[in-house]
């Protein structure tokens, strides 16, 4: 038997995101939430969560990438945002940004992730989890000014990078197995392994007994209302962990 995480990501996005979350909470398809505190629904979630009852399973879901920033200096930098002052997506989609930036962004980005922390903890959810939108937390550049805020504001848990794979460079095994040990030298609980549904099918049950395995989906309905991990019907994901005897469970406790 494997333990299992399953976070649907996105809470926050839009209003159409925040029902297929509530319908994935009320169906038992998710066991948590992270929510974009930056785009325009997030209040909207935060009220439903609290209405459905599961606000304790609502983590930070760190946004560098899209929609609006809540801050004014970062919307100057144009490797982060469009002339409009909204995420442009473009330190992401290239490896030098990912890794190098420089100390001026550097300290925009810090005072863009301390207000998107600073208001997640405003709504007073108190799971003290974080994971990312396209998995910037990840990337170098950005852990740099996220670590000594994470500590800060004694964060108890964080996404590792994924490692659920069946086969992976060299070269991302070791970035990936350094990172991920970071976390954990830092104090943070996280699981054993990280991936997609898509991820954890093809290790065909090949998972250590006991593991703890986060999946993540992304709840949304598709055009004939069916509700989905992105184009995979949410129903395939809870019927593939079954098949793993795998026992659901919250980030907390480990």
């Amino acid at each position: 038997m494997i333990r299992a995480i399953i976070n649907g990501d996105d809470f926050g996005k839009n209003k159409y995101i925040n029902e297929a979350i509530r319908e994935s909470f009320e169906k038992r398809y998710i066991t948590n939430t992270t929510l974009m505190v930056n785009m325009p629904c997030a209040d909207e979630a935060v009220r439903i969560a609290r209405e459905c009852g599961f606000s304790e399973a609502v983590g930070i879901h760190l946004n560098l990438t899209s929609g609006f920033p809540l801050t004014e200096s970062i919307r100057k930098e144009r490797r982060f945002c469009r002339k409009d002052g909204s995420f442009n997506a473009y330190f992401q989609q290239h490896t030098i940004s990912r890794l190098v930036i420089s100390r001026k962004e550097k300290e925009c980005v810090r005072e863009e992730i301390e207000a998107q922390i600073r208001k997640y903890f405003s709504y007073g959810l108190p799971e003290r989890h974080l994971d990312s939108h396209h998995h910037v937390h990840t990337d170098s550049s950005v852990m740099d000014v996220l670590l000594p805020l994470l500590l800060k504001y004694k964060f108890r848990s964080v996404r590792l990078t994924r490692n659920l794979f069946v086969r992976m460079s060299l070269l991302k095994r070791v970035y990936k197995s350094g990172f991920n040990i970071k976390l954990k030298r830092n104090g943070f609980n996280t699981a054993d392994f990280f991936g997609s549904y898509r991820d954890l099918s093809a290790m065909n049950g090949n998972i250590k007994e006991g593991s703890l395995v986060e999946v993540m989906v992304h709840p949304m309905y598709g055009e004939d209302g069916t509700l989905n991990d992105t184009k995979v019907p949410m129903k395939n994901v809870s019927e593939l962990l079954d098949s793993l005897h795998a026992e659901r469970q919250p980030y907390f406790p480990f």
